[in-house]
């Protein structure tokens, strides 16, 4: 017979007499973890489906952990656009650029005096200056990534967590 989480709960606290210190703790650590793992899977999963370098999802998510001040982690998101210059495989054609397997009509490879860096960019008017960086938005699949990941498996995770460190607070594994 399967019991569920609050059931394996109350048993364990019930038969182990645990201390509230310790299920503070222990959901502590079950919170960071989770966060851990959101964190990974979130910028697995927009990398694969955008086509982005994972390293750049990555340094757009930062974690703050909980602890016995702050019962709660978080995750900050920063899915503003990405740049085309940070896609893989560029490529100059005669249309525009080619880059991650997207195209980009009237967009050029360009070196700018002024930052030195190589970018795409856009002419904003018939002229031959002011350019316009070319971006990619990614905030609408993110925050369907993260609507789908909190809805579904988050919980799971937690409570998966969540009891095997109550567990080990305890001595009881």
């Amino acid at each position: 017979m399967q019991l569920s989480i609050d059931e394996q709960i109350e048993k364990i606290i019930e038969d182990l007499n645990v201390l509230p210190d310790q299920v503070q703790r222990a959901s502590i650590f079950a919170m960071n973890r989770t966060a851990e793992w959101m964190k990974g899977r979130l910028a697995k999963d927009i990398s694969a489906e955008q086509r982005i370098k994972l390293k750049l999802i990555r340094d757009r998510i930062v974690m703050q952990r909980a602890n016995k001040h702050n019962l709660q982690a978080q995750l900050l998101c920063n899915f503003k656009s990405v740049f085309v210059r940070d896609l893989p495989s560029i490529k100059q054609t005669s249309v525009g650029v080619l880059a991650g397997g997207v195209m980009y009509p009237h967009a050029f490879i360009a070196t700018l005096k002024k930052g030195g860096k190589s970018g795409v960019y856009r002419r904003t008017t018939t002229k031959r200056f002011p350019v316009k960086s070319v971006t990619v938005s990614i905030f609408d699949d993110a925050s369907r990534k993260v609507e789908t990941l909190i809805g579904t498996e988050a919980k799971q995770v937690f409570e998966k967590r969540f009891l095997h460190e109550i567990r080990r607070a305890t001595g009881a594994i």
